[in-house]
């Protein structure tokens, strides 16, 4: 099969979760089909990223140049979005140059299925594609955004997330409905996605882990309660 997989922001390194799953993910699915990676970023073009990616995925396609990285860049950009309804997390990976790749390579029937890389590059593609459409979902965007509304302690920073809370809940609903399949991380994020879609249309491929690299350890004699370590993106 031929994959076209697209994904906002650069994949290595590999220094978040979202990364490690993406990453696994696609040497597994190269291993036995055709996977082209646009991976397209924000500012000048990086060489060594570009090299590096191809290394590893020799069909990747990087892509720079796609949004400002300076904050009052940004904060021109979110100027802009506000008369929007989508959420600025949404506008900020959305750039005309890979929407026109995504469309140009599908038309040109290089590939059997197009796969979105998290909701916040939904809006590169369009509706009416050739070829089946995927959307690989790391958890459920407007479920975290209502939670950072609910706890944010600044009082310039409550406003903004409770605004992007209300515009990401109405929008990931419509996302989801748009795609042809949704690959979910775990049965929870399946259940609450399936207020939107009907479940059988969401498929759950949870996140593992490599035990080539990950054994497990003897126990330590000092420690008298099992002990759990968490190792994640936590900003």
């Amino acid at each position: 099969m031929r994959i076209l997989w697209v994904k906002g922001g650069q994949l290595l390194p590999l220094d978040t979760g979202g990364k490690i799953r993406t990453y696994n993910i696609l040497k597994e699915l190269a291993q036995r089909h055709e996977v082209t990676l646009l991976s397209y970023y924000g500012g000048p073009r990086d060489a060594a990223y570009d090299d590096a990616l191809r290394a590893e995925f020799p069909l990747a396609e990087p892509l720079a140049n796609c949004w400002p990285l300076s904050l009052p860049g940004l904060g021109v950009k979110y100027a802009r979005w506000l008369p929007t309804s989508m959420p600025f997390a949404v506008g900020k990976f959305t750039a005309r140059a890979v929407r026109e790749r995504i469309v140009a390579g599908c038309a040109a029937g290089r590939f059997d299925v197009a796969l979105c890389d998290f909701l916040l590059a939904t809006a590169n593609f369009s509706e009416s594609l050739p070829v089946p459409t995927v959307l690989f979902q790391h958890n459920v965007e407007s479920a975290l955004w209502a939670r950072q509304a609910e706890h944010e302690r600044s009082t310039l920073k409550r406003p903004i997330y409770r605004l992007e809370a209300h515009r990401m809940a109405a929008y990931e609903a419509a996302a989801v409905r748009r795609f042809d399949h949704v690959i979910a991380v775990s049965e929870h994020d399946r259940a609450l996605m399936s207020r939107w879609v009907d479940s059988a249309r969401i498929s759950v491929t949870p996140t593992g882990v490599d035990l080539a690299q990950f054994r497990a350890g003897a126990p330590d004699p000092g420690t008298a309660e099992p002990l759990v370590v968490f190792v994640g993106s936590m900003d």
